[in-house]
């Protein structure tokens, strides 16, 4: 690894830093990915950040700045509304996205900003997640312009009443790129609404499709379950948010 990566407390949670090789360079403003789940992607980082510095090395990628974004109760943070549990296990899901989307524009932004050379341009400022964290990342473009571009990957949009609520709202931002990615075999052990997921996902492409233009979402779907194939959705993902395009 070239770059650094440092981790932060800030404003009572955990979140990681990488700055690319070159970060040093004079009068240079970055792009950054805000990303969910950030002790989870982490792990991931690691394994993919020798591949990813190589293609900024080409020129085939841009340099980024990555902040990952440790949750205080993904169930809570990363739904859009209340929902009951599915699982005994969990406990119900308390639609907090909301006041999670204020604090990364209002709180955690304002603050990277002052701190790192980071780009104050929306076509720089890009957001993914993976699952629940997928779903809060594509739920922000009807709560703020902030973002040019949103990875998901195999967001949970089996969420009740996701698919009416993505059909129906306004959009805030509504010029963005969109990548989804799923799994053609999630849910299908499940006997809960999850073996519904490819269903739902291809239903949320149409919808995008249709509203933001078939130039500006793509689908890519492959032969896995939820928890399968993760390194390389991570970086298709990955590609697809650092690409010049």
């Amino acid at each position: 690894m070239k770059g650094t990566i440092s981790i932060r407390e800030v404003f009572d949670r955990q979140i990681f830093i990488y700055l690319p090789s070159g970060y040093d360079l004079p009068n240079k403003k970055y792009p950054v990915i805000y990303i969910q789940d950030g002790d989870e992607f982490k792990k991931i980082l690691t394994k993919l950040v020798d591949y990813i510095e190589e293609k900024f090395f080409d020129g085939s990628l841009e340099e980024h700045i990555l902040v990952g974004v440790t949750p205080i109760d993904r169930l809570d943070e990363y739904t859009p509304w209340f929902s009951k549990a599915l699982n005994k296990k969990f406990h119900d899901f308390q639609g907090q996205a909301d006041n999670y989307l204020e604090f990364l524009l209002n709180d955690l932004q304002s603050y990277l900003e002052s701190e790192f050379k980071i780009s104050k341009s929306k076509e720089d400022r890009k957001i993914m997640g993976y699952s629940l964290g997928a779903l809060v990342s594509v739920y922000s473009v009807y709560k703020n312009n902030n973002y040019g571009k949103i990875a998901s990957i195999c967001a949970s949009q089996w969420y009740e009443n996701w698919i009416n609520f993505i059909e129906a709202e306004d959009m805030i931002n509504n010029e963005f790129k969109l990548l989804m990615i799923s799994g053609k075999k999630e849910g299908q052990n499940k006997s809960t609404i999850h073996r519904y997921a490819p269903k739902f996902s291809e239903k949320s492409y149409e919808i995008f499709n249709r509203r933001i233009g078939e130039n500006n979402v793509k689908m890519i779907w492959d032969d896995y379950e939820h928890h399968e194939n993760v390194l390389n959705r991570y970086k298709m993902a990955l590609e697809f948010l650092m690409s010049k395009k």
